[in-house]
């Protein structure tokens, strides 16, 4: 499996919306998608940083969720929230503890 991490700064007041926002949209959307395995969306308010991760069955669906056009969709529909740039890092999924 293989993950795409977000991290991106958040603005202290929307941060509640954010978290609305990717449950309501975005993970509605994330499930349509073939190979996506699961999401997560962490934010910490003592920090105002934000995680955004996905994991995906395989690396050419991780891929196709960018190619597509649906991460970018996701960032325009959640940049109101950031403070400032997101940052994108991807990882191999090595162990799964269920």
């Amino acid at each position: 499996m293989y993950a795409r991490v977000i991290q991106v700064p958040l603005k202290p007041d929307t941060i509640a919306e954010s978290i609305d926002y990717f449950r309501d949209s975005v993970g509605p959307g994330l499930n349509e998608l073939t190979g996506f395995k699961n999401s997560r969306y962490l934010t910490n308010t003592e920090t105002n940083k934000g995680l955004m991760v996905t994991i995906w069955e395989s690396e050419q669906s991780r891929k196709d969720a960018e190619s597509n056009g649906f991460l970018q969709n996701v960032l325009e529909g959640m940049k109101d929230y950031f403070a400032g740039p997101p940052t994108v890092d991807y990882y191999d999924v090595n162990v799964q503890v269920v």
